[in-house]
């Protein structure tokens, strides 16, 4: 199950979100910005959803503060105000994903989080992935490095030596191909 955090300053529109969307997701909800990064320390969180207007900071500052600590989830960013300038910073400082207009159509929110979900978990795969890379990588020339010292000799490698050339070469091919 995808799990969602919201943060607005008015507790209905998050009872609304909960009693929408509890049975797709599993939803965190909270009117305090330190809550959330309670929340997010404690739960793992895949897709973030923040109100833009909030009185004591607003979602872009918000998105600022726990990018830091927290650069995995998605970031979308709902409000009732259009203001271009919010958008810019959304987009600039909060490094967001959406940003969706209240009052929000339920499936197309809906649609939304689980498009953010699978991207969360895109991008989660691929950075497994990188690091298995790297790690085949590494060592493909820990062996490379061995066939330099057994050919660095200058004279003809040994049977037994030309063997294990041919038996590290062999490793490095298969690491290569998986």
């Amino acid at each position: 199950m995808i799990n969602v955090l919201y943060l607005d300053d008015e507790s209905h529109n998050l009872t609304a979100f909960r009693a929408a969307f509890r049975r797709d997701f599993q939803v965190h909800v909270t009117t305090e910005p330190t809550e959330a990064v309670r929340i997010l320390r404690e739960q793992p969180i895949e897709v973030i959803i923040s109100d833009q207007k909030m009185p004591s900071l607003s979602g872009v500052e918000f998105f600022e503060l726990i990018m830091p600590d927290n650069p995995d989830p998605i970031r979308m960013l709902l409000t009732g105000h259009a203001d271009i300038d919010a958008v810019i910073d959304a987009i600039n400082k909060g490094q967001i994903y959406k940003y969706i207009s209240k009052p929000w159509n339920e499936a197309e929110l809906k649609s939304l989080v689980e498009e953010a979900a699978g991207l969360y978990h895109q991008r989660k795969l691929m950075a497994s992935e990188g690091q298995q890379l790297i790690t085949k990588m590494d060592e493909a020339r820990v062996l490379a490095r061995r066939i330099q010292q057994l050919m660095s000799g200058g004279s003809i490698a040994t049977a037994e030596q030309q063997v294990e050339i041919a038996n590290l070469a062999n490793q490095i091919d298969r690491l290569l191909q998986s």
